[in-house]
């Protein structure tokens, strides 16, 4: 009963703070308007969040090693929901860069401690049900946030999305005193000498070629996708433009089951490969359809990534023999940097060139991804 409890509370507190950084998303039309900034600065917002998480395993494994979960998850979402009051009162489009950057140097720490908790506080044999359940609180927490900051802006204002969200941060902080036990954080330290180990297996280059190239499409379409509908209708809301995002939602049952739809297909490079048509399928039929089929085709877009991201994941533990934390630590890092990446430079191509523009451009960097599923041999360790 005390571990259901602690292990929900650690899961409430994933989706509170994966909602943190995904709330601005939907009010990157509204805060470039209010600021007078382009949709490739607006981007940014999502890419100075995102970068320290890429870097994360290289530089916080130096200071967090054995620190005890709760006190940082304790200091760190009291930061958090500081961090999320002042976003409301920013007056220049600086300040809010400045204080996302704050948040993405908090957010590593949070997420690596509620990592640990999940795995650390259930009985061996359930820690995979635990990550199963971790994994599906963080796709609810990036939905949660990009619905709610849509939803509270339209009644209120972008001020009182971020208002909300702050005290919404204390929630779980005020529960994390009712759990009893703690864990210590581990995480990932990585070393020029066994990074180029890693890379040096043709595998996970080719992994990571993939991760990266799909990562960066589905990210620049996230990001661009409440622009392109503002196109289509000026006097479009930011809760209307939030429910562009139900599709994610598609994310926890893929995730869930991805395993058992690879073993269905009887080789990894065919779920692969299936996660890739249904993501092409979905990013090509945004050339033909309104604000309907958007949030239609967002829903082949989340289910092919997830689908790769949960096969590519868990190909990539099982094919570490040794090296496993480098090998989830240099995951991580790609995969934030490309999300990071993917956030910011395709404002800039959708701005200057277009939402058709745009999308081909995409098609041919899922090629890449395609040429890297195929050079990929699970066979081989």
């Amino acid at each position: 009963m005390i571990v259901t409890r602690n292990l929900a509370i650690a899961l409430f507190a994933t989706v509170i703070s994966f909602s943190t950084l995904y709330i601005p998303q939907p009010l990157l039309p509204l805060l470039a308007s209010t600021f007078g900034v382009s949709a490739g600065e607006a981007g940014l917002l999502m890419t100075v969040a995102m970068l320290p998480l890429a870097v994360a395993p290289v530089v916080y494994g130096y200071f967090l090693q054995a620190v005890p979960a709760k006190l940082m998850l304790v200091i760190a979402l009291a930061l958090l929901a500081l961090n999320q009051l002042c976003f409301s009162l920013a007056s220049e489009f600086w300040h809010l860069l400045a204080l996302r950057l704050m948040q993405g140097l908090l957010l590593p720490a949070i997420f690596t401690a509620l990592m640990t908790y999940c795995a650390s506080m259930v009985p061996k044999a359930m820690v995979r049900r635990a990550m199963g359940f971790y994994i599906g609180a963080t796709i609810l927490g990036g939905f949660a946030g990009r619905f709610a900051g849509g939803l509270f802006a339209s009644f209120f204002d972008w001020h009182g999305a971020f208002v909300v969200m702050g005290l919404l941060q204390l929630l779980p902080l005020i529960l994390l005193f009712r759990v009893d036990t703690d864990a210590d954080i581990n995480f990932a330290r990585l070393d020029t000498r066994s990074v180029f180990r890693v890379l040096g297996n043709v595998n996970y280059r080719y992994m990571f070629l993939a991760l990266s190239s799909v990562f960066f499409v589905f990210s620049g379409i996230l990001n661009n996708v409440p622009f392109h509908l503002q196109d289509l209708d000026a006097n479009v809301t930011p809760v209307v433009i939030s429910m562009l995002y139900l599709g994610y939602l598609v994310g926890v049952p893929v995730s869930f089951y991805s395993e058992s739809i690879s073993q269905r297909l009887a080789d990894e490079r065919r779920g692969l490969y299936l996660g890739l048509a249904v993501h092409a399928f979905g990013l090509v039929i945004l050339l033909f359809v309104a604000f309907h089929g958007l949030v239609v085709m967002m829903f082949f877009l989340a289910a092919g990534f997830f689908l790769i991201h949960a096969l590519l994941s868990g190909l990539a533990n099982h094919l570490a023999q040794e090296h496993k934390g480098v090998v989830n630590g240099l995951y991580v890092s790609i995969y934030y940097f490309s999300g990071a990446m993917g956030s910011w430079l395709p404002g800039y191509l959708y701005e200057g060139l277009g939402w058709t523009v745009m999308i081909l451009v995409f098609v041919v960097i899922l090629g890449v991804c395609a040429l890297g599923i195929s050079r990929i041999n699970p066979d081989l360790s």
